[in-house]
């Protein structure tokens, strides 16, 4: 791994090295190995990433904590070939996590970095029988697997592909009108600190940064792009790659977590532990706005914290408990006859619109809350929703990428594992409450912070799951020791990732109709030459295909080889052209 590229001019730049842009190198390395090109036909790429653990991303490296899970359980987190793959590797440490339970002495191997021992004794069965599919799996393991399946496909490739590992931050994708782009990280003073040329672009740079928090009086904040003006309040905004230590830090000693990740989720418990301590126990409280993924694995990373300080977690929602925050219950069973009656129409030849689905969908949730069996319905309604896109016309399809599917995937939220076994034992104990509301802002008053949370229409301070929510008026008057921001992504368009904005700015991409990807075409190209992999594909649809929500591996997977395929052509295609030319 460098800093300095040792080859100015790649074939194929691969910017961005989470899901993505593992899964859309291991298809470039397997679709170029199969040209079985010369030596002298050496195609030269290059993984650019500006953190230093390249394979992982966010969720499944040193950014997520060893006791981060799987949102989902293993079972339906990967297709079933690449999870038999999985779960080999998995087969092949069995013995070792077993051993570690049995007599706690952490293995001399990365399996201690990646997992904690307390998982083990929680699941022992489980593993004991090779009960994977079940589980909610440390998201360090799959991490680790991913990092020693590139070592091995790379070297697989050798003599046909050269693959270098580069670490920067780049913001700067300029195209050179021939296909091609040059790719800077460039300072803030405008110094050029990095820069490739690269004929072909992989952009598999994740999800936009963590929407904002507007906090009054915080005395300091992450580095922003324009001065903040006097007496503005200032936004607890997720820090960047250009936010020192010691910026992220001086938010975390006043209580605000604008990003659970930033620098990485140990570092932020450790802050917010020694935060606590200094106070009163009955100061002791916690703030976690959001009910996203980012809020079950904040969550289930501060149990241990929470039950050492005796600090009281308060959860922040657009109507208390989220309606998926719930465990299966026994001999449930789905029953969708809306969406049943919708369907039968469709097969009929009445044309299915989006929006219909739309209303199906949300009907059918809402008789499901109250029937009891939401989980097992939300199961069915995935599979239907998947399968309705072949009975939509081009327009309809149009719809769900942009709109419909979006409000459609809120609904159809899942969760599960051992974050909703301490939710649920929580808020038996009373330790974790669960309030209905969106926040609004937040100011600091000594050693506290103070939010004020609006109330929607129609969220009730008893709803029909039977658990009581405190009154959100109160709130105002309520003081706590930490805000956590778990309240999702920013929209494309109301981004600050320098790279999005420099370009989107310079018209070189344009974001998607739903504001929540880029535009692209049947090639998954949003200019010529840059070609898009991951959560940035969101709005696109073409032919019998729409895209509105590219958040699973599972998805990331099924999309690699398209991308894939039609990045390698083009340059296949681009590297003859120039070298006819070239030729006398």
């Amino acid at each position: 791994m460098t800093r300095n590229p040792p080859t100015l001019d790649l074939d194929i730049a691969v910017l961005g090295s989470g899901a993505s842009g593992t899964h859309g190198l291991l298809q470039i390395l397997a679709l170029l190995t199969e040209r079985k090109s010369s030596a002298d036909d050496m195609i030269r790429i290059a993984v650019i990433d500006r953190d230093q653990q390249f394979h992982s991303g966010i969720p499944y490296g040193h950014r997520s904590g060893r006791s981060s899970l799987l949102i989902s359980a293993l079972e339906s987190f990967l297709p079933d070939r690449e999870r038999s793959e999985f779960i080999g590797w998995l087969e092949e440490r069995r013995e070792e996590m077993l051993d570690w339970a049995r007599d706690g002495r952490a293995p001399d191997s990365p399996l201690a970095w990646a997992m904690e021992r307390d998982w083990i004794l929680r699941h022992e069965n489980e593993v004991r029988d090779g009960r994977w599919d079940e589980l909610y799996l440390p998201r360090r393991l799959y991490g680790q697997y991913l990092s020693e399946l590139v070592e091995r496909t790379v070297e697989a490739a050798r003599g046909v592909v050269e693959v270098d590992f580069l670490h920067a931050d780049v913001n700067e994708v300029i195209r050179d009108g021939h296909g091609g782009a040059t790719l800077r990280e460039r300072s803030s003073d405008g110094e050029v600190q990095f820069e490739v040329h690269a004929h072909s672009v992989l952009l598999a740079i994740g999800s936009p940064p963590v929407r904002s928090l507007t906090v009054h009086d915080a005395p300091v904040e992450a580095p922003v792009d324009a001065p903040r003006a006097p007496g503005a309040p200032i936004n607890a905004r997720p820090a960047t790659a250009h936010s020192s230590l010691a910026a992220v830090d001086s938010l975390l000693d006043v209580g605000l977590v604008a990003d659970i990740h930033t620098p990485e989720i140990e570092h932020v418990i450790a802050r917010i532990r020694a935060r606590l301590k200094s106070l009163p126990v009955e100061k002791r409280t916690i703030l976690l706005i959001g009910g996203n993924a980012d809020a079950l694995e904040f969550l289930l990373a501060s149990h241990r914290l929470r039950q050492d300080t005796g600090a009281r977690l308060v959860i922040l929602s657009s109507r208390g408990r989220p309606h998926y925050w719930h465990h299966d219950l026994p001999d449930e069973q789905a029953s969708t006859p809306v969406l049943d009656s919708l369907f039968a129409a469709a097969e009929a030849g009445t044309p299915l619109r989006a929006r219909d689905l739309h209303a199906a969908v949300r009907a059918e949730l809402t008789s499901a809350l109250n029937r009891g069996n939401v989980n097992s319905t939300i199961a069915a309604l995935i599979t239907a929703v998947g399968s309705s896109l072949r009975y939509m016309d081009d327009f309809e399809l149009f719809s769900m990428a942009t709109d419909h599917g979006v409000a459609i995937s809120d609904l159809l939220r899942r969760a599960g594992g051992d974050s909703l076994d301490f939710l649920t034992d929580g808020i038996a104990d009373g330790t974790i409450t669960c309030i209905p509301g969106r926040f609004r802002e937040a100011r600091i008053h000594d050693d506290l912070l103070f939010a004020t949370v609006d109330q929607l229409p129609g969220s009730a301070s008893t709803p029909s799951d039977g658990v009581p929510h405190d009154d959100p008026s109160n709130l105002p008057a309520h003081g706590y020791a930490v805000i956590v921001n778990g309240t999702g992504f920013e929209r494309v368009t109301d981004t600050r990732s320098p790279l999005l904005r420099q370009l989107l700015g310079t018209g070189t991409v344009h974001a998607s109709a739903s504001r929540t990807g880029l535009a692209l075409d049947e090639k998954f190209q949003a200019a010529p030459g840059i070609f898009v992999l991951g959560p940035l594909i969101a709005g696109h649809h073409h032919g019998a295909s729409a895209y509105w929500h590219i958040e699973s591996v599972a998805r990331i997977i099924q999309l690699a080889g398209a991308v894939a395929q039609s990045l390698v052509t083009e340059t296949i295609s681009r590297r003859s052209m120039r070298q006819r030319l070239l030729t006398p």
